[in-house]
C-alpha cells in the first residue's frame, strides 16, 4: 500500500451558490456496525483470483521511471512514470508509443501532473493548462487553465480538477476549461495529494477528503449533484477534525492513529476496497457494489499465495482498471520472491509466474497483475 489513506462545512463557494453546492447525506460506502472482521489466517487465493498477467515490454523506447499511475481502459494501458512522457501499451503489454513529449513547445507539456482518457482523447494535465492528444499521440488542442492543478477526472462533457493553490480545492469545469463550480475550502487535511485524486464508484466520482471519513461525491447519473458521504457508517474522524488536529496538535499523527484514518480506496466495476488504519493495524473492507455484501480482514491475517510478495503490495491506490483490480511487481523483485518460495513450485500460481519470468528481463519494466474478488 504505497499510500496507506472546525465545524461542519458551512461555507461553499462561487459566491451566491454557497452551501447549496454540496448536499450532506448519511450515505456511506461500508455499513460496518454489524460486520465481523476476520482475524484468522486466510490465503489470498480464497478471496481473490488472478485473471491476467501482463509483462510490459522493455525496449530502448519504452523504459519507464518510477511508476506513479497506471490506467487500463478500453484495451490500452497508460503509464505515468517519473520524468517520462505518458507511455501507451496495448492490452498484451506491447509498447505502442509515447503520448506527446516533455518539453517547452506549444504541443508539449513541461511536466506530467496527471492524465485521464475520454472518447479516445487523452487529457494531459500540466502547469496552467491541459494538452489534449489522440491515441496516435497527435496533439489536438490546448485547454488553458487559470489554476495550477495536480489532479483531473473526465466525465461526459465536463472535468473535475484538484488544485491545492487556490482557495477552493475542487473545481468543475466544462471542456473549454471554464469554471462551473468551485468547492471545498482549502485546509490542512485537504493538502494530501494522491496519484489518483478521483475514484470511480458506481455513478459517483469520489474525492477522498484527506485521511478522514469524509468523501466528496459527484453524481454523474444526470443531475450533477455534489454530495458529502462517508467511508464507514459508524462515524469516524471528520475532515474538519483532521484539519484541526494538523493545525493545533504537534503529535497529530499519533492522534490520527489512535482515532483511526483512511488510506484512500480502490475500485473496479464490481467491488470497492477500503483500507482503514487504527493503532497500527490495517483493516481491509471489501464491498460488492452490486449486492452490497461486505467482507473485512485484518491485513496481517492475509497470506499472499498469489505472488508471494508482501500482502500490502496488492492494494496500490495508483492503479485503475474497470474490469479488474490492478497491481504490479518489478521483475527483479518477483524473481527474489520466487527464489525464496521454491517450496511452492507445485503451486499453480508459482508455476504461472515462473513461466512469465522466463521471458522477462530482471531490470525490465513492471509486470502488471489483474485480479478479481471472488463472490461470497
Amino acid at each position: 500500500m504505497r499510500r496507506i489513506v472546525l465545524f461542519v462545512l458551512t461555507v461553499f463557494f462561487v459566491s451566491a451558490c454557497s452551501r447549496k453546492n454540496i448536499v450532506k447525506t448519511k450515505e456511506s460506502i461500508i455499513t460496518d456496525s454489524v460486520e465481523v472482521v476476520n482475524k484468522k489466517n486466510t490465503l489470498m487465493s480464497s478471496i481473490m483470483t488472478i485473471s491476467n498477467i501482463i509483462p510490459l515490454e522493455t525496449s530502448e523506447h519504452s523504459i519507464l521511471g518510477e511508476i506513479e499511475k497506471i490506467i487500463k481502459r478500453d484495451g490500452f494501458i497508460y503509464v505515468k512514470s517519473r520524468n517520462r512522457p505518458l507511455a501507451l501499451f496495448d492490452e498484451k503489454g506491447r509498447f505502442i508509443h509515447n503520448i506527446g513529449k516533455i518539453g517547452a513547445g506549444p504541443e508539449d507539456y513541461s511536466m506530467l501532473a496527471d492524465f485521464d482518457i475520454n472518447n479516445k482523447e487523452i487529457y494531459i494535465l500540466t502547469i496552467n493548462k491541459i494538452q489534449v492528444y489522440d491515441l496516435e499521440g497527435n496533439w489536438i488542442r490546448t485547454v488553458p487553465l487559470d489554476l495550477n492543478a495536480s489532479g483531473i477526472r473526465l466525465t461526459d462533457d465536463k472535468m473535475l480538477i484538484f488544485a491545492l493553490g487556490n482557495e477552493n480545492v475542487i473545481h468543475l469545469l466544462d471542456n473549454s476549461g471554464q469554471k462551473m463550480k468551485s468547492l471545498l475550502k482549502r485546509n490542512q487535511a485537504l493538502r494530501i495529494c494522491r496519484n489518483i485524486s478521483f475514484v470511480k464508484y458506481g455513478n459517483y466520482i469520489l474525492f477522498p477528503m484527506g485521511r478522514s471519513n469524509d468523501i466528496l461525491a459527484y453524481d454523474t447519473s444526470g443531475n450533477g449533484v455534489f454530495k458529502k458521504i462517508s467511508y464507514l457508517s459508524s462515524g469516524q474522524l471528520s475532515n474538519e477534525e483532521e484539519s484541526d488536529f494538523m493545525e493545533n496538535n504537534q503529535s497529530y499523527k499519533k492522534e490520527l492513529d489512535n482515532l483511526g484514518f483512511f488510506d484512500g480506496m480502490i475500485t473496479d466495476n464490481t467491488h470497492v476496497i477500503v483500507p482503514f488504519i487504527k493503532k497500527g493495524k490495517v483493516t481491509l473492507w471489501i464491498k460488492n457494489i452490486r449486492t452490497s455484501q461486505i467482507q473485512a480482514y485484518e491485513l496481517s491475517s492475509l497470506k499472499n499465495d498469489l505472488t508471494f510478495s508482501s500482502t500490502h503490495s496488492f492494494f496500490l491506490d495508483n492503479m485503475e482498471s474497470k474490469d479488474a483490480f490492478l497491481t504490479y511487481v518489478m521483475p527483479y523483485k518477483l524473481k527474489e520472491y520466487l527464489q525464496k518460495t521454491q517450496h511452492q513450485e507445485k503451486n499453480q500460481h508459482y508455476e504461472r509466474l515462473n513461466k512469465v519470468m522466463e521471458n522477462c528481463e530482471d531490470e525490465g519494466n513492471p509486470i502488471l497483475i489483474e485480479y478479481k474478488i471472488k463472490d461470497l
